[in-house]
């Protein structure tokens, strides 16, 4: 079970990252004319009022819950980091256990994501440059700083993102220096190769269950 405990790590950062923007409130640009950090920063603005609704309108917690979960499914794409992380076993599967696997990994990201939701409220994020390359891809760098400790280490934070259609969605995160989807991979294909494909679906489900029997939300 370690090896997937790991796993609430990056989902920790995962949520700082998105739930810790003091962002303004601005309109949303139309996909057409979005370059990758600003269109990082519409999502995170969203989040960020939807957390100032809470403590200001005492919006109930699950509803915030569910509104911040679909943000968080229409940025990530959940289908994509599994197929880097389960690389090269992901494509042998069968259809219906690629889904299976998919399916549990979004739940564990949206669980591990409400847990440690209350957690990273008191964290500033702010912006690097975004960086292209030649394919297509781009990477937007944030630095999240403690607001209520200064003495703690600031948490870089990067986005990893492919266009989709004129839009743009993420299919890693890295944090200090360490890569999400790596750090699935080094785990699950672990269990892969050692114990078979079932093995790992058991103890995804397992995880799952740990987390909590809150339902999961529909990208």
């Amino acid at each position: 079970m370690m090896i997937l405990d790991r796993r609430g790590l990056g989902s920790l950062f995962l949520s700082a990252a998105v739930t810790l923007v003091a962002a303004p409130s601005f309109a949303q640009p139309s996909p057409a004319s979005v370059d990758p950090r600003r269109w990082v920063e519409s999502r995170l603005g969203a989040v960020s009022r939807l957390l100032g609704q809470v403590s200001d309108a005492g919006v109930a917690t699950a509803t915030r819950d569910a509104q911040v979960a679909r943000i968080l499914n229409g940025m990530l794409d959940i289908e994509e980091l599994g197929r880097r992380a389960l690389d090269p076993y992901f494509a042998q599967q069968t259809p219906d256990d690629q889904t299976e696997f998919v399916r549990l990994l979004r739940q564990l990201i949206e669980r591990n994501y409400r847990q440690n939701l209350e957690s990273t409220l008191h964290w500033q994020v702010t912006y690097g440059v975004a960086a292209t390359a030649a394919d297509g891809t781009a990477v937007v760098p944030t630095t999240a700083r403690s607001r209520t400790n200064v003495r703690t280490e600031p948490v870089t934070i990067d986005y990893h993102l492919r266009r989709r259609g004129n839009d743009w969605i993420v299919f890693d995160i890295v944090t200090n220096r360490s890569s999400l989807v790596q750090s699935y991979r080094d785990g699950y294909t672990r269990i892969v190769r050692d114990r078979g494909f079932p093995e790992l679906l058991r103890r995804l489900r397992q995880r799952v269950v740990a987390l909590g029997t809150a339902g999961t939300v529909n990208p």
